[in-house]
């Protein structure tokens, strides 16, 4: 049997087998009541997923994440007048680009991607531009920093702003208290620490914002529409062909993880994030983003000098164990470590052994 591959990305990563024999289930028709009570389930179960059984409504788009961000951010046309953008890595840049696109009175507010965001000079800009609307990445995968979605939230509250929140990364894998920190729209996708697999996407609304976007009569989008999706999925049904057989493992993988508890999950990625995290240091490795206000689920480490990451990767991956490459400014000088897979204790000791190796086998070139 093939040894399994240990794939430490931020997702799509290892899966169970009880998700992917979920795959192999019948052939359904999408308009039929089959497929119907799946999209049903689904939906009060991403709900269940994110401990908010009332007060948000649950929406499914077949699509990466990216697909999910573009159709939150498009459907504020109409109803925000500025959105202030909070970035500090690739996928708050990238939501900018989205907005801009999509012709949104936007705005950006940047910060280094290894240092939590200055909440005063947030305050500041949300002031001097005058914005309604705010947005934030909860988990920035650049470099593994956990924004402070509760202080953030904080703010939006203050100041009577709708919260859209980036949760791709971070549901399932990071505290989450919607209600409490006053989260208007958290997106999220299948196919990270849920454990699904890739091509389906969400978002959670709340009252409020679903409100808002129901008095709106303008069309932002044909394919991606936010609001006759969340119409449609309430009916049971989607506007568009969906991926039925993903749907199936999404089915699955939420239901795992319920069983397993969310809680439980979460502890278990802090963990194996301590041990790579403190193995890694042992060996000689720097961290970029200090262990205070770095994720559960990622890791970002520096290369040491005269090491390269195409090397490295190589022949960890000869091995059995696949790294990550970084991303943005740090694409080659770090390299990235995720755990949102099946991934367990076992698994890190045996990447451990494998990196000593390698490391023992090239110091005795030198």
């Amino acid at each position: 049997m093939k040894k399994k591959m240990v794939i430490f990305s931020p997702g799509p990563a290892n899966i169970s087998e009880r998700v992917r024999k979920s795959l192999l289930k019948s052939d359904i028709c999408h308009r039929d009541i089959e497929f119907s009570c799946l999209l049903r389930d689904v939906r009060r179960l991403i709900n269940r997923v994110c401990g908010v059984v009332s007060g948000y409504e649950s929406v499914v788009f077949t699509g990466s994440g990216t697909a999910a961000i573009e159709a939150c951010l498009a459907s504020l046309k109409g109803i925000s007048k500025r959105l202030l953008i909070i970035s500090n890595g690739v996928y708050g840049e990238r939501a900018f680009e989205i907005a801009s696109i999509n012709h949104l009175r936007v705005r950006k507010i940047s910060f280094r991607d290894n240092v939590l965001p200055d909440l005063n000079k947030i305050e500041l800009a949300i002031k001097k531009y005058r914005v309604d609307a705010l947005y934030i990445v909860h988990h920035e995968t650049t470099s593994g920093l956990l924004n402070p979605l509760k202080e953030i939230g904080g703010l939006a509250e203050k100041h009577k702003l709708l919260l859209i929140v980036d949760g791709v990364s971070s549901i399932a894998g990071e505290e989450l208290k919607l209600k409490k920190w006053g989260v208007d729209v958290i997106i999220g996708s299948a196919n990270k620490c849920i454990r699904g697999v890739a091509g389906l996407s969400f978002a959670l609304l709340s009252k409020r914002f679903i409100e808002k976007i129901k008095r709106k009569h303008l069309k932002n989008s044909y394919y991606l529409a936010l609001d006759a999706y969340l119409a449609r999925e309430k009916k049971d049904e989607t506007p568009f062909t969906p991926a039925v057989h993903n749907f199936y493992a999404f089915h699955e993988a939420l239901r795992e993880l319920l069983q397993e508890g969310a809680d439980k999950r979460i502890a278990h990625y802090k963990k194996i994030s301590f041990m790579i995290r403190q193995g890694l240091r042992k060996r000689g490795f720097k961290i970029y983003v200090d262990d205070k206000i770095s994720s559960n689920t990622m890791t970002t480490i520096l290369l040491p000098l005269g090491i390269n990451y195409k090397w490295l990767h190589k022949k960890c991956k000869e091995k059995g164990y696949c790294l990550y490459a970084a991303m943005g400014k740090l694409k080659d000088k770090a390299f990235r470590m995720g755990v949102v897979g099946l991934i367990n204790k076992s698994d890190i000791r045996g990447f451990f052994k494998v990196l000593d190796k390698i490391l023992a086998e090239r110091k005795n070139k030198l």
